[in-house]
């Protein structure tokens, strides 16, 4: 790539944007806007409710944790990719960016790795074309 620090720069930036739900959402029976909450703070208003309220908040919590869980490891995938992209390893790159673009899309729209995955495969078709 002609300018692989600033793009291993954005994957490293990548890692700190999306670590958690960031969006709004309509969870469970009680329609719970989760945007913004962590997983422990769903365990706390599971703990401080009852009934209906209480399971969906019990749900709540442990899909919040998959949301960080899948975040947390799509950011190990981007340091790898920080790696792969130091050692020329460009097929490494795409298949570590195409799996963090696969695990945010398992929630949103992929706002943070998709972006990243274009503009590598731009860079490669620019690289390829021009060497």
């Amino acid at each position: 790539m002609n300018e692989p620090q600033t793009f291993q720069d954005a994957l490293r930036q990548a890692k700190s944007i999306w670590i958690g739900c960031q969006w709004p959402t309509q969870f469970g029976s009680s329609r719970l806007n989760l945007e913004g909450l962590r997983s422990r703070q769903a365990g706390i208003a599971e703990k401080a409710t009852r009934g209906e309220e209480s399971r969906c908040w019990g749900g709540a919590a442990i899909w919040l944790a998959a949301v960080e869980q899948d975040a947390a490891l799509a950011g190990e995938l981007a340091e790898q990719a920080v790696r792969a992209v130091e050692a020329g390893e460009n097929g490494e790159v795409h298949r570590l960016l195409g799996e963090a673009v696969a695990l945010e899309q398992k929630y949103r729209e992929p706002v943070v790795y998709q972006p990243l995955l274009k503009r590598f495969e731009q860079a490669m078709a620019l690289q390829s074309c021009c060497s």
